[in-house]
């Protein structure tokens, strides 16, 4: 009997019903008080909450344990947060409004010129000019935004003449649409638009050329780069 009441007092605080006729063990199995016997005991107390009011360092651990992000939520922030970085391609320097240069610039990166630049410019990436600029730009996209440009525009992707604006050089690209004036031979690897606004004083070599009504060409027109050879149809 002494060792029943052992056993109550030990399951009492854990909500354990303990009655004289039965005991319960942490499963909820229901035990009869007489066949109860030192070693049945002891196995309900150390599978019991009593028991398992463990060990400080193993509650931590399981709690550290259950905080970390599981694998893939992990691998997503880690790549989120390769990507918030930002490449050189995608970084802009603004030559800001009253600023000039007098000389060339290469740059990295792309290049937004609302000053004024005496001198050549070399990008590697976007281009964009408002400001004004006396020399031979390169880049790897092109668009002119301006009253006057004096210098050919050398470019591997696309070149944008905006309308309003006078180019003065000859201009190479991959592929163009201009809406303003260009004085100077055109060559393009590629489709050429000529906005209804166009005015070009030169010769075009291109792939196929688009003139919208109202546009002027005063020169020859090329399309070279066609993959038809127009010579073959008339033999």
């Amino acid at each position: 009997m002494g060792l029943f009441n052992d056993a109550k007092n030990q399951l009492g605080n854990e909500n354990k019903e303990v009655t004289e006729n039965n005991l319960f063990d942490v499963q909820g199995e229901e035990v009869d008080a007489g066949d109860v016997d030192a070693e049945l005991l002891e196995s309900i107390l150390e599978d019991s909450p009593a028991e398992a009011a463990e060990d400080p360092k193993k509650k931590k651990a399981e709690k550290v344990e259950a905080s970390r992000p599981v694998p893939d939520v992990a691998e997503r922030r880690a790549r989120e947060a390769r990507n918030s970085g930002t490449t050189d391609e995608t970084q802009t320097t603004l030559i800001t409004k009253g600023t000039t240069i007098n000389g060339s610039i290469i740059s990295d990166c792309s290049l937004d010129v609302m000053g004024t630049i005496n001198g050549d410019i070399e990008c590697l990436g976007k281009l964009t000019i408002s400001g004004k600029v006396t020399g031979n730009s390169v880049a790897s996209e092109v668009f002119v935004n301006t009253d006057r440009l004096d210098g050919s525009i050398n470019c591997e992707g696309c070149v944008k003449i905006s309308q309003g604006t006078i180019v003065v050089g000859d201009v190479t690209a991959t592929s163009a649409v201009f809406a303003g004036a260009v004085k100077g031979e055109i060559d393009v690897n590629g489709p050429v638009v000529l906005d209804s606004t166009a005015i070009i004083k030169g010769n075009i070599k291109a792939k196929s050329v688009q003139m919208n009504n109202g546009a002027i060409l005063d020169g020859f027109c090329s399309l070279s780069y066609a993959e038809l050879d127009v010579d073959s149809i008339f033999e």
